[in-house]
């Protein structure tokens, strides 16, 4: 009986080692959830002026770039996928899979090639039998400039390299809340302004006549309009990439929040449990020496 009392004492110590873990990780996902978030909303101001712009010369001056025509007749999609480095992190990686699975499904007369970011990405690649161009596992906790850089060279490489892709979506995950995101399919290439708009959290708002005109005013250029609207596309195509990758890393985190804090419940269940066992054993232990003494005691008497 000393013996189960002995093993289920470990058994609780084990698992309070375990929630405070669960209990740990969670703050940090929480901290690193929040900062991602700030860094989202620090690129903004940049995001909204460069829309405004590619407004006032796509939309209402009629030019146009590659990377807002696509290639309507090419069979190929190569899609961006966005997962997580790390695991412990509930179903995410596996919403990002489904997601996957139901664009293949409803494009099956596409062939799709992958860009993968992060090792879960390149395993839902993988599980759905896409071809993997490229992949990144190697990077820093919310993607520096450089790092954004060097997936957008190798998404206009394969895209400008290979006439056979018409066109480049992300899969990613947006952040709703602290408790819920949804894994989406966004068109990168050709760039949907809407649909770009609505996936990094710019709301329209329903402006004057007024108002619209001074914000479509007669600017001028320099050098020319097309040259300004050359460099303007492939920098807010790189602005959208980072706030997709910013939206996922905060839905990675808030994922894990709730996965830990699911742990860290789990875990003080089990931890009642244990000491429910834990006192009956004891008291067993205890009523079986007793016995004993009274047995003990009744013969030497006897």
């Amino acid at each position: 009986m000393a013996v189960q009392t002995k093993t289920i004492k470990q058994k609780m110590s084990s698992v309070k080692n375990i929630e405070k873990i669960t209990k740990a990780m969670e703050m940090i996902s929480v901290s690193k959830m929040r900062k991602s978030i700030d860094k989202h909303n620090a690129s903004d101001a940049y995001s909204d002026y460069a829309f405004n712009v590619l407004e006032n010369l796509h939309t209402h001056r009629k030019l146009t770039h590659p990377y807002l025509e696509g290639r309507p007749d090419a069979q190929k999609v190569l899609m961006v996928i966005i997962a997580s480095n790390k695991g412990l992190c509930g179903g995410y990686n596996m919403n990002v899979s489904k997601q996957v699975t139901a664009f293949k499904k409803a494009h099956p007369e596409k062939t799709i090639e992958a860009i993968t970011i992060g090792k879960q990405a390149g395993k839902i690649a993988l599980r759905n039998g896409i071809t993997v161009r490229a992949t990144f596992v190697e990077y820093s906790e919310y993607f520096s400039a450089s790092e954004v850089r060097s997936i957008m060279h190798t998404i206009y490489e394969q895209f400008n390299d290979y006439e056979d892709f018409g066109s480049v979506v992300v899969c990613y995950t947006k952040f709703i809340s602290s408790i819920a995101y949804e894994p989406r399919v966004l068109p990168l290439i050709p760039l949907a302004i809407a649909d770009s708009k609505t996936a990094m959290h710019m709301h329209e708002t329903q402006a004057t006549s007024e108002e619209e005109k001074k914000h479509y005013a007669e600017y001028v250029f320099e050098p020319s309009e097309q040259e300004v609207l050359d460099v303007i596309v492939p920098r807010l195509l790189m602005t959208v990439v980072y706030q997709l990758l910013l939206d996922s890393i905060a839905s990675e985190h808030s994922s894990r929040v709730t996965a830990m804090r699911n742990a860290s419940d789990n875990a003080g269940e089990l931890l009642d449990e244990l000491k429910v066992n834990y006192n009956r054993a004891r008291q067993a232990a205890i009523t079986q020496e007793i016995a004993e003494i009274v047995g003990g005691s009744s013969a030497v008497s006897s």
